[in-house]
């Protein structure tokens, strides 16, 4: 499970999160989720074009073939 934490920066939102390898997270865009910074899809009800940011931590580094 993401590990994370969130703080407010002079007005802004900061988030620090650590997943562990493989893990798979969807990430709130559109600031009105009630688990935030985490989606939970309440952006298909507000007016708009945002949807999630979805992060995947790699269980082995990218290879630079």
């Amino acid at each position: 499970m993401a590990i994370h934490e969130t703080e407010e920066r002079n007005g802004k939102l900061r988030t620090v999160m650590k997943l562990e390898p493989g893990e798979r997270v969807a990430l709130c865009r559109c600031m009105k989720s009630k688990d935030f910074p985490f989606c939970d899809g309440t952006h298909k009800q507000i007016e708009g074009n945002t949807g999630p940011a979805i992060v995947e931590a790699l269980k082995e580094p990218i290879s630079e073939d």
